[in-house]
């Protein structure tokens, strides 16, 4: 069922850019693409409504992914990282819930390999990414500008806990292509 709800609003989404670009070729609407991806939940519940789907039948069928069990979260008080280091600044406090001794060494030994293949990927996608994104665009880019803005990113992200940048070229060519 998913695929064909992911593929309804693929085709929509294509029609739309095709029905709106100006005599040149050009997107009349930058703003096209992240509206409608904005747009995707409302139209979705909008839909279930329309068609009196109840959400439990919808949860049945797979439209939703499983809720989390009651008993994992109700002990556990929500917070961010942000709130965490502004209002109670206990910047480590998230290193209290892994408890060492449970710890599956030799997993992690496992997964290394794993983990220097994604570091090795994250150091090379950019020096691949940027100039096809260049090329896709016509548009000329400074790659020593791009590392360093890729690299501040990256640290500041990991300073603040959040996670790492990357470059979707996908995405990028398709809200330069809406003229975004």
């Amino acid at each position: 069922y998913l695929f064909r709800v992911v593929l309804a609003f693929e085709v929509v989404l294509r029609v739309l850019e095709q029905v709106t670009k100006d005599a040149n070729g050009k997107a009349k609407y930058t703003l096209l693409s992240p509206i409608y991806f904005c747009l995707i939940t409302p139209v979705f519940y909008a839909t279930m409504a329309l068609f009196r789907v109840p959400i439990a039948e919808a949860e049945q069928a797979g439209y939703f992914f499983p809720s989390l069990d009651e008993s994992e979260t109700s002990d556990q008080q929500s917070t961010t990282l942000w709130s965490s280091i502004l209002a109670d600044n206990h910047l480590f406090d998230m290193w209290t819930v892994v408890n060492f001794p449970t710890v599956s060494w030799a997993a992690i030994g496992d997964a290394v390999p794993t983990l220097v293949a994604l570091t090795l990927f994250s150091l090379i996608h950019v020096p691949i990414n940027i100039p096809a994104f260049a090329l896709s665009t016509d548009t000329e880019a400074d790659m020593n500008n791009e590392l360093k803005a890729h690299g501040y990113s990256n640290i500041i992200a990991g300073l603040m806990g959040g996670l790492q940048n990357y470059l979707a070229y996908t995405q990028s060519v398709l809200y330069d292509k809406s003229g975004g």
